[in-house]
This record gives C-alpha cells, structure tokens and sequence, in this order.
C-alpha cells in the first residue's frame, strides 16, 4: 500500500476470476473442506462423493481440478451441511503452506498489503467462482464477491465465509496481528441468533440482506509488517523473483485433458466484445460440430448461453463502476440495439439493475 494509495479519496480495481466449466482450478479449496468432513466423522460420505464426482483418490493432492469438479463439490456439501459458520470453521483450518508455492511468495511480502496484491495477482493460483471488487478509500478497504454466474446462495455463503475467514487466518499466520474488520455484510437474511454468531466468529458488526457480500477493514491494517523471513530485503526480492517466475510457469501449466475449451470460449468472447459470435460460430472456429460443442459444455454443468451471458455481465460491471458508462452506452458497447432491451438483459444476468451496481449509488 503506498502513500499515493492511501491520500486517494476511492480507487477501484476490478478482478475477474470467476472459474467455469473445465477451466483449471486449485484443488486447495476442495481438499480442506473433505479433509475437515472427514476429521468430523463423515468420511465417507466424502469418500461417496468424490467417486461420484469422477475424483481418484489422489484428485485433490494434485495443483487443480477441473472448475465444475470443484463447484460440483462445494454445492454437494452446501446442500448436505450448510449452516452459518460452516466456512469459518473450514477456513480456520487454512494453513499459507496449503497454497504451494504462492503460498510462499506471500510469506515474503513486506506488509499485508503488499501480500494481499500478491495473492490477487496470482487468484487464479488460490481460485474463486466470483469476481472481486477492491475499493480503496482514505481509512477503509473494502473487498466484495461479486456473482456474475448465479451461484446458489448456500454455495455464495459458504464461499464468502471461506473468503473472509481465511483472510482472517492468513493475516494472522503472516503478521501474528488479527485484521482490523470493521464490518461484514451478508446479501443473506440473518436472524438474531445467526447475526450474533457471526459477530462472535468475526469480531465485529455484521449485517444481513445488504446489497453486496463485502468485508471491509481499516486501511492501516494493511501497513502491518509480516513476521521477518530471516531473509534480507536483497534476499527477498531474489526469492520473489524465483517464485513468481515458477508462477508465471505453473499458470502455463495445463490439465491433463489439454486446453480448456472454457479459456478458449471466454478468449473469443471477450475479444469479440460488441459483436459476439453465435454457438455454430465458435464451434466451427473450434473445430468441432454444434452438437458436440453443447454436449461438452453440459457435461461440465454450464452452457454456451451461460458462458456469454457471465462474459456480457462481467464487461457491463466495469463499465459502469470503472467508466460510469450509461446504460445507452453499455448497450452500444456490448452490440445491444437500445438501452432497453441492455437493461433487461442485465436483470436477467445478475438479478439486479445496472444502477445497483453503480458505486455512487
């Protein structure tokens, strides 16, 4: 965090991550949840369930999993076992040495923040099924998961709760300090008893039925210093050199089946933005039938029509909360005939208005 940062009234970055289909996924997330299941005595339940999954039993000791694998599993235990503070208990079990080697680039960071950049600029190494949006204000940050793929709530929940917590935890490992959280906001009704609950778990106000799921902490608790490396400072920039280099490789690294047909997809289309391809389209420039295209995908537990409607959504929420576009000139970015038929199609999208959205708002 720089002092330019911190002087800044808002600034607002935009991570789009959200996973799909066969795209690469850590196994990190999974694995912790079926390990905590297991040392509760339901192991095999989770045993069941990975081999219904198509999972071998050395699935989840490996980087990644196929990203529908990973959501497949993270609905099966929501249905199964939510309850509030089901995440807060998985994610306490969280250790940075989990995370491979970006868990050892972001014990070398200098500060919290500088790790928080860190782990944002590899997610894709740590995963999620949501986009993020980091807003910066003059004492506040704030971090909030936005769904642009209409995730069951329960599996929302259960996600914001791992995100959080495991925060929580991580900062800790790292500095020895807790987070400075100020607030934690559910878009879920919470009753008395579960509000006071999470208060306890969080250690701090929490409210229901907001607009977005978001934490927020003060902006200094990024500043804290992580526990020295008994590294010197030449030493650390040399190991992080290394380490994001092994990164930048691993990123490379595919899943056995080869490319993922989901990268593919997502590449045409948000290289098509306002003119985008019909599914005869992209299964020709694929080279592959219609019928085998759509076979594909719904073996993964998507769609072509779901994976441009999550690609539209993504482009519209940055323009409105990076460019404060209009929704006439959303719909003329994005190829739609008029600001109407734009509208309504993005309530479809995410269940709200483009003004929700609107950061001024």
């Amino acid at each position: 965090m720089t002092s330019d940062q911190s002087s800044q009234k808002k600034r607002i970055t935009l991570k789009q991550i959200a996973s799909s289909g066969d795209q690469k996924y850590p196994s990190f997330e999974l694995s912790a949840i079926f390990k905590f299941l297991s040392s509760n005595g339901f192991d095999s339940w989770c045993q069941l369930q990975k081999n219904d999954m198509g999972l071998s039993s050395d699935a989840l000791e490996q980087p990644f999993i196929n990203a529908h694998q990973a959501l497949d599993g993270l609905k099966r235990v929501a249905d199964k076992f939510a309850r509030p503070g089901l995440g807060c208990q998985i994610a306490r079990t969280y250790k940075l040495a989990d995370l491979g080697s970006i868990g050892v680039c972001i014990r070398n960071a200098s500060s919290l923040g500088e790790a928080l950049e860190l782990s944002q600029a590899y997610y894709e190494l740590i995963g999620s099924f949501t986009d993020m949006v980091n807003i910066y204000e003059q004492h506040t940050f704030t971090n909030r998961l936005i769904d642009v793929s209409r995730l069951d709530p329960m599996v929302v929940t259960l996600l914001f709760e791992l995100t959080v917590m495991g925060s929580m935890v991580f900062a800790k490992e790292l500095s020895g300090q807790p987070l400075d959280i100020k607030v934690v906001r559910f878009t879920a009704s919470l009753s008395a008893v579960e509000k006071q609950a999470y208060e306890d778990l969080f250690g701090c106000e929490v409210e229901g039925l907001a607009k977005f799921n978001e934490w927020v902490i003060d902006l200094e608790s990024l500043r804290v210093p992580v526990l020295s490396s008994q590294h010197s400072p030449a030493e650390t920039a040399q190991i992080l050199k290394v380490l994001l280099e092994e990164l930048e490789q691993q990123q490379r690294v595919q899943l056995p089946a080869g490319p993922a047909l989901v990268d593919d997809i997502n590449c045409i289309l948000k290289c098509s933005k306002g003119d985008f391809p019909d599914p005869d389209m992209i299964s020709h420039a694929l080279g592959m039938s219609s019928r085998t295209l759509r076979r594909r995908l719904s073996k993964m537990g998507t769609s072509f029509s779901a994976l441009i409607d999550k690609v539209r959504c993504q482009l519209a929420i940055n323009l409105i909360q990076h460019q404060d576009f209009s929704n006439e000139k959303i719909a003329e970015e994005l190829g739609y005939s008029d600001a109407v038929n734009f509208y309504h199609a993005f309530k479809k999208w995410t269940g709200h208005t483009p003004n929700y959205y609107r950061m001024n708002d």
